[in-house]
């Protein structure tokens, strides 16, 4: 005769099951857990960052703006500097032939006086 296989007790099955089963939901609470914690930590260096981005927005547009102060009174300047460039050029001019004719000037000057002398012995002067 052949004898019979006892099969095990279903109770430690279901049990061992249970107990793999309570591991698990602890795992997964675990899990859940640190999820948690990494998705809050996350956040709040998200949000540092975009307080951060914001005060470096905010600094560059302050700087910015007085910076287009500045070029704007610098090319203010400009101008005038061109201006007051092109009249000492004029000056500059007027000088130099000035002082390339300055003897004939001289011999003019002289031409005239000797025109207003003869002019007041005629009793021509003006």
């Amino acid at each position: 005769m052949a004898a019979k296989k006892r099969s095990a007790p279903r109770k430690s099955t279901t049990r061992s099951t249970d107990d793999v089963l309570r591991a698990q939901n602890v795992l997964l609470e675990d899990l859940r857990s640190q999820m948690q914690f990494v998705l809050e930590t996350v956040t709040g260096h998200y949000e540092e960052l975009t307080r951060k981005i914001g005060d470096v927005e905010t600094n560059l547009s302050a700087r910015i703006a007085q910076l287009e102060q500045v070029v704007r009174k610098n090319s203010e300047d400009i101008r005038k500097n061109s201006e007051d460039i092109a009249a000492l050029r004029e000056e500059v001019f007027r000088l130099r032939h000035d002082f390339d004719h300055r003897e004939d000037m001289k011999r003019t000057e002289a031409l005239e006086a000797r025109v207003r002398r003869v002019e007041e012995k005629l009793g021509l002067a003006s």
